[in-house]
């Protein structure tokens, strides 16, 4: 290549350029990732996705991964040793990127597919929670204070040509439709804080309940509790030849990562061709269907 260019008469290559050809390393931060996948410790994460004990740690990498795609794309794409011998790379990686992420409030993982990993425990609001059910639900905080209706119902009301709640109790009925949610979403076991002391207070009928004879934690036992159902809710997906079959058929392990976690892959044009394939034949039957359809 440097010969060519000499002799087409191009200005040769600087020595920054050489030095830097020579010691590029090839790889990219997500490649780095993936090596670092390979020891013990990432092992057993995988592992234990995989048997479906614990897909927590794996939701954890997935994440990782997607983000340190963006940073590929957007910041540094090869590693090279004057990167490193400079710093540059730490300070991008570090002190540009991470703290515009810790900045942003990047959330935690999501997948509206399967929105609670296996063995791991979701923290819920109430209204989160809505059309949800768990084996053993904690209710820990019984407060809501009853402030009377606010001042957006006391002006609408008069404008509504219909009966309805009484604007007094409004408030009051509100509270106990949100407790109702909470209280409901147990299947096999439920269990309310009773926080008592200076400053601590429930809502008023929890208090009579709690009062009178329940069952207290120390005294429970807990093998009267029916054993939870691992029922399979998952709704079918469409699979392709191209995008699922042919990956499973290379590698399930490789399937699992970036088929069901959504794993960034470092070679994104080489897991993308089979879904492009497949989506491109989709549209183009789609178009022929419609086609007939408006000839006939």
């Amino acid at each position: 290549m440097v010969e060519r260019r000499i002799n087409e008469g191009q200005p040769p290559f600087t020595l920054k350029y050489v030095v830097n050809r020579a010691t590029s390393l090839d790889w990219n931060a997500l490649d780095l990732f993936y090596r670092f996948c390979g020891f013990g410790y990432f092992k057993t994460m995988f592992d234990m996705a995989e048997a479906g004990t614990d897909e927590g740690p794996v939701c954890n990498l997935s994440l990782i991964s997607q983000q340190l795609a963006r940073f590929v794309d957007s910041q540094i794409g090869l590693i090279t040793a004057q990167m490193l011998d400079s710093g540059m790379f730490l300070r991008v990686f570090t002190m540009t990127y991470l703290y515009s992420l810790y900045r942003m409030g990047e959330s935690e993982y999501e997948d509206a597919e399967d929105p609670f990993p296996k063995g791991r425990i979701p923290f819920l609001t109430i209204h989160q929670s809505k059309g949800l059910e768990f084996p053993v639900v904690v209710l820990p905080n019984l407060r809501k204070k009853d402030s009377g209706p606010q001042f957006v119902e006391k002006a609408v009301r008069p404008l509504l040509d219909r009966e309805g709640e009484p604007l007094d109790c409004s408030s009051r009925f509100d509270i106990m439709r949100l407790f109702y949610v909470a209280l409901s979403r147990a299947k096999n076991l439920l269990i309310l804080g009773h926080l008592q002391g200076q400053g601590q207070s429930m809502f008023d009928p929890f208090k009579e309940m709690l009062n009178g004879d329940v069952h207290r934690i120390a005294d429970f036992d807990l093998s009267t509790v029916p054993e939870a159902d691992d029922e399979d809710e998952d709704l079918p997906r469409n699979y392709s030849y191209t995008a699922d079959y042919l990956l499973y058929q290379k590698c399930p392990r490789q399937y699992m990562l970036f088929r069901k976690y959504g794993f960034a892959p470092s070679a994104t044009e080489t897991m993308v061709f089979g879904s492009v394939i497949h989506r491109t034949l989709e549209d183009l039957h789609q178009y022929l269907i419609n086609h007939r359809s408006q000839a006939a």
